[in-house]
């Protein structure tokens, strides 16, 4: 078994090692007058407009399948420079695959990333496992209620596998039962990637969510209680189609301010209709809550749409439909959801239009 073992893998070192090489070559004759020989960008080039430094290894979270369409269709296909041609079918797929792995190798800790492959579209109600440099504003209304509520959130990357993120909840008007307007609880997290496995397109990561007495418990804005949420999130691609899960565990301080219940959400992304960094993606999710001490379940099954909203991908919008399954507390009318995005992290905003 161990010489079996030792053959396999010497023959995946050996594939690698020859796919790397025929990137290089193809990289050495089409892309290095301009990138560089150290991807990081050829130091004469005299144009105000830079090419992309694959040696800053922010690259990592861009999935490979928008690498070979710039190299296939060129800068402007994506909103990105004209200064970068299109190669069109000047390479086959084998050697688009090997150009591309040879561009990670740029980056000297690539193997510490989680690969672009596996940042999956953000989904309405279910967290997701890869780190992000995004700004986000959220809003779910409540029209059988009277009731609005919008978030802003902050996240960002530290390092190849940390994030940290900051949410601002607000109730812009009071709702039909008298609660008031302002600003919620204030919710700091973290999230740290335990694992990732690009082969078979899976990622895990773990974090914690800190909830912040800032809302007023009179105008039903806050709990009036610091909340401790430890979370596990999960994300697989499955061919085209992506799963995606988040399991938490709300800790109030004070449990007779707010109570102890265990949180779920699960989501399958649908194939995206179009090119997948840009085309539309439908989905469907399955959200709940379970409070130990009263037996109340609630469940909400919510319908998604999102779509890019620019050349580039990194600008997202997304709709959405909440209807309650299990509703904790008697019926509850439907919940409308969006969410737009602005992933920093692929560049300025007003860049891939």
């Amino acid at each position: 078994m161990s010489l079996l073992a030792l053959a396999l893998l010497t023959g995946w070192a050996t594939s690698n090692s020859a796919q790397l090489a025929k990137g290089r070559e193809v990289y050495e004759m089409a892309c290095i007058a301009c990138h560089g020989e150290s991807g990081a960008g050829n130091p004469e080039w005299e144009s105000e407009v830079r090419p992309v430094s694959f040696a800053d290894c922010g690259t990592t979270a861009e999935p490979s399948a928008l690498w070979k369409s710039v190299v296939v269709n060129g800068g402007p296909k994506h909103g990105l420079s004209e200064v970068m041609p299109a190669f069109g079918e000047a390479f086959p797929p084998e050697e688009l695959t090997a150009v591309v792995a040879y561009l990670r190798t740029f980056c000297k800790t690539a193997d510490r990333y989680p690969p672009g492959d596996l940042n999956f579209r953000r989904l309405i109600a279910t967290g997701k496992a890869f780190p992000e440099a995004e700004v986000v504003l959220k809003t779910k209304i409540v029209p059988g209620e009277g009731e609005t509520e919008l978030e802003f959130v902050y996240e960002n990357r530290i390092g190849p596998r940390f994030q940290y993120e900051l949410e601002f909840p607000l109730r812009p008007k009071a709702t039909d039962q008298g609660y008031g307007a302002g600003i919620g609880d204030l919710v700091v997290s973290f999230k740290y990637v335990l694992g990732f496995n690009l082969a078979k397109l899976q990622i895990f990561s773990t974090g914690l969510e800190l909830a912040l007495p800032t809302g007023s418990e009179k105008k039903d804005l806050g709990s009036g209680t610091a909340v401790f949420s430890p979370y596990f999130a999960f994300g697989k691609g499955i061919r085209s189609s992506v799963f995606q899960a988040k399991v938490a565990v709300d800790l109030p301080a004070d449990r007779d301010r707010a109570a102890r219940q265990y949180r779920y959400a699960i989501a399958y992304s649908f194939p995206p209709i179009g090119f997948s960094r840009t085309g539309y993606v439908p989905a469907l999710e399955l959200v709940g809550a379970y409070n130990p001490k009263t037996k109340g379940h609630a469940q909400t099954a919510v319908i998604g749409l999102s779509k890019a909203l620019n050349k580039l991908g990194h600008v997202i919008g997304s709709v959405g439909v909440g209807f309650p399954l299990r509703p904790s507390g008697g019926p509850k009318p439907k919940e409308f959801r969006a969410y737009l995005l602005w992933d920093f992290g692929d560049g300025p905003l007003w860049t891939g239009w």
